[in-house]
Formats: structure tokens, sequence, C-alpha cells
């Protein structure tokens, strides 16, 4: 075996367990802000000073949709990109809407971006994390594209069973970290 092929091998199996992974974010993130429609509409109205009560609504509902398509399009290979760039997309929206209320000193707003209940300031983590998701993203489209978008050697069960797996360890460490991130002397750099 070559190194060219090992290396594309390897390149593909990382991009995508990232698919799995992020698919599986993305649905987790549509879910929760279905779960909780209120927390979502309020942070959308923090975050979007003058944002109506409806335009709130329909901002969440477009993400939730636009979530729930990029994850359906993340699992399938030939649409991983169409996925990922969909996903990119979404999550540069948050980033951005993040960094001007950091940037504008409004960082006691919920952003409504962690799955625990609670209030959480908004801080350095939250832009770190939207920057790696889209960071992320670009990691697949790149991969997908560079072997060429029709490429699908397919993926039989088991290697799907063992991405789908791969996937859900990955979200449980996302939240994991979520939650001690939420750690109030950790997050000031009081640690005692």
């Amino acid at each position: 075996m070559s190194a060219g092929f090992s290396f594309s091998v390897a390149t593909r199996l990382i991009a995508d367990q990232l698919a799995w992974f992020l698919a599986l974010l993305a649905v987790a993130s549509a879910a929760h802000k279905a779960f909780d429609p209120g927390r979502a509409r309020q942070a959308v109205r923090g975050l979007l000073p003058g944002a109506s009560a409806r335009g709130a609504s329909l901002a969440v509902g477009a993400a939730m949709l636009g979530e729930a398509c990029a994850a359906l399009l993340l699992l399938v290979p030939t649409a991983r990109a169409a996925g990922a760039s969909l996903a990119a997309v979404i999550w540069t929206g948050y980033f951005l809407v993040l960094a001007r209320a950091a940037r504008t000193g409004r960082t006691d707003l919920d952003c409504g971006c962690s799955f625990g209940a609670g209030h959480r300031r908004l801080g350095r983590f939250e832009l770190i994390r939207g920057a790696v998701l889209v960071a992320l993203a670009a990691v697949i489209i790149a991969a997908r594209l560079g072997e060429g978008v029709t490429a699908d050697r397919g993926q039989g069960p088991a290697n799907g069973a063992a991405l789908g797996l791969t996937a859900a360890a990955l979200l449980v460490l996302y939240g994991a970290l979520d939650q001690v991130m939420a750690l109030g002397p950790l997050r000031s750099g009081e640690v005692s």
C-alpha cells in the first residue's frame, strides 16, 4: 500500500467520522430548540436587539430546519459537502451574532448554545467553539471535494455503525466539555 493511498483512506475516515459527529450535533441542536422553543426565542431576541417575537420564532424555525437538513445531507456520502457547507453557513451565522454581542459588551446574554438548562454568560468558549465547528465543516468539505463529489466507495452497515458509535462518543465528549466550561471558577480563571 502506498503512502498516498493510506493518507487518502485516513483522510476519508476522519472526514466521515467528523460528518457523522456534526450530523448528530445538528440533530441535537435542532431538538434542543424544539424542546425549549421559549429559551431559543429569548436567545434570538437577546442576541438580535429589535427582533420581534414573530421574527424570533421564524429565526428559530429556520435554524431548526437548516440544522435538520444539514444533518441529513451530512449522512449521505454524495451530499456530504453540501451538508457540511450548510452547517458551516449556519455556524458562521451563529459565530458572527455571538461575536457582535461580545464586541458590544453584551456578555450577560444567554446564547442558548448549551444543552444544559440554566443561563450562562457569553464568553470566549462559545466563540472558539463556533469557530472550531466551522473549521470541522471545512475539513469535511475539503476532504470530500478532494476525492471528487461523486466518488462513493460505499459504506457498509458495519462501517456505518462504527461511524455512528464514534460520532455518539464525540457528542458525549462535546457535551461534557460544555458542562465543564460552564463552571464559573474555571471560566474566570480562578482555579482553587
